[in-house]
């Protein structure tokens, strides 16, 4: 009996634990670790700010920019398109291959017309004939002319010095010699000579201009390049024998100029009344990963272009978007290639205003602050931020140049502390 009663009491004291007595007790550990946590943590940065110094420092001015961010893509300075020309008869043959770089003159393709060379041809013995005829008649002038001289020598007596009226008969003899009916005929036959030979001259200069001529036609079926450059978009459908009708406007290659790349893109009406030409740009590629590129804007379109979807249904009354165009040059091209894709950072506001490191400032909203020294003694003097660049964030109102302000004040600062700086 007594064994059993001792049992029974044993039971009454031993406690049963309920599943809502274990949730209130597991609650009730992890409130006592936060506890321990959040006071360990006060107590860390209580040491640490007590060993840390707090550092003061002078708003300094600092340049501040706002950017318009807008898209481009890498293309050639320039790129002169080649089209076929109807007028010159049909393509002989082509000296250059896509890719090929070619020099300023350098000959790209050639037009055939045979027609040119034989009036080439023509040209050339007709004006020799004439020349052949200008040397006849030169001969035939001066064997006149010697005729002439020797008719009128046979014909002159010589003359008596010593009796003046001899003299005086002498030359009436010379005057009617040189009216003799042979000198006439010799004289007619000279000045016959001399109109052919004019003509003959003329006839040299007609042929050698007609040949000038045409020899530059011929030149012009040679076309060359005008520019440095890189031959694109050479069309494989154009070959030796081609020739385009007069309806057409046929490419047969571009010549894209050696010159710097540059960065060409569409702008909106309101990025269009922020972006102007001379403003500094950053460059960035996604295909090019961890580098920046530099230059600057240098033309936009004050004319609108009309970007309208080509997936949008003929009947639709919807406006097509205006866009401008834009140019801009970079300082350097180093791992850029036409056709890549670009984000262009453009400046389109510089100001230099007043600035402190963001470490400084405390609070939000309008509610921010920064801690002054002065006379030795910790102020909370209220400010009024703006744009933030790096690690520094402008100060437009609240301090001014030679305030001593906290760099890195923890919360544990307080005002009215007294602080030696020279200490």
């Amino acid at each position: 009996m007594e064994t059993a009663k001792r049992i029974d009491e044993e039971k009454e004291q031993v406690k049963v634990i309920t599943p809502r007595q274990k949730k209130f007790i597991l609650m009730g550990i992890i409130v006592l670790l936060i506890v321990s946590v959040v006071l360990s943590v006060a107590v860390v940065e209580i040491k640490k700010s007590k060993s840390k110094t707090l550092q003061f420092i002078s708003p300094t001015v600092k340049s501040f920019t706002k950017t318009e961010t807008v898209s481009g893509r890498v293309v050639q300075s320039h790129t002169e398109t080649i089209y076929v020309n109807p007028t010159k008869g049909s393509i002989n043959e082509i000296f250059v291959k896509e890719g090929d770089t070619v020099t300023k003159g350098q000959k790209l393709f050639s037009y055939e017309d045979t027609t040119i060379a034989a009036e080439i041809g023509q040209a050339e013995v007709n004006k020799k004939l004439a020349e052949t005829t200008v040397t006849q008649k030169n001969d035939q002038i001066a064997s006149i002319e010697k005729d002439i001289q020797n008719v009128i020598s046979a014909s002159t007596p010589t003359p008596n010095t010593t009796d003046a009226n001899n003299t005086d008969k002498n030359t009436t003899n010379t005057t009617r010699t040189t009216s003799t009916p042979e000198i006439q005929s010799l004289q007619a036959e000279l000045n016959t000579a001399k109109e052919e030979l004019n003509a003959a001259q003329l006839k040299v200069e007609q042929y050698t201009l007609e040949a000038e001529k045409l020899k530059a036609q011929q030149e012009s079926l040679t076309v060359n390049s005008n520019n440095d450059g890189v031959v694109l978009n050479l069309n494989k459908s154009i070959g030796q024998g081609y020739k385009a009708t007069d309806k057409q406007q046929i490419s047969i290659m571009q010549i894209a100029s050696n010159e710097p790349f540059q960065i060409e893109g569409k702008l909106t009406e309101e990025e269009k009344a922020k972006v102007e030409p001379g403003q500094a740009i950053k460059v960035t590629s996604k295909v090019v990963t961890d580098k920046n590129w530099k230059g600057s804007v240098s033309e936009v379109s004050n004319y609108p272009m009309s970007d309208q979807s080509t997936n949008q249904a003929k009947n639709s009354k919807k406006e097509a978007i205006p866009y401008y165009t834009f140019r801009a040059t970079l300082d350097s091209q180093e791992n850029l290639y036409p056709g890549y894709e670009t984000n262009l950072e453009v400046v389109v506001q510089s100001k230099e205003l007043l600035a402190i490191p963001e470490t400084s400032v405390k609070g939000s909203g309008k509610s921010k602050y920064v801690y002054v020294l002065k006379k030795g003694t910790i102020y909370k003097q209220s400010v009024k931020t703006g744009q933030k660049q790096g690690k520094y964030i402008a100060i437009l109102k609240g301090v001014k140049e030679g305030d001593k302000v906290g760099k890195n004040p923890s919360w544990t600062v307080r005002p009215g502390t007294k602080i030696d700086l020279d200490k």
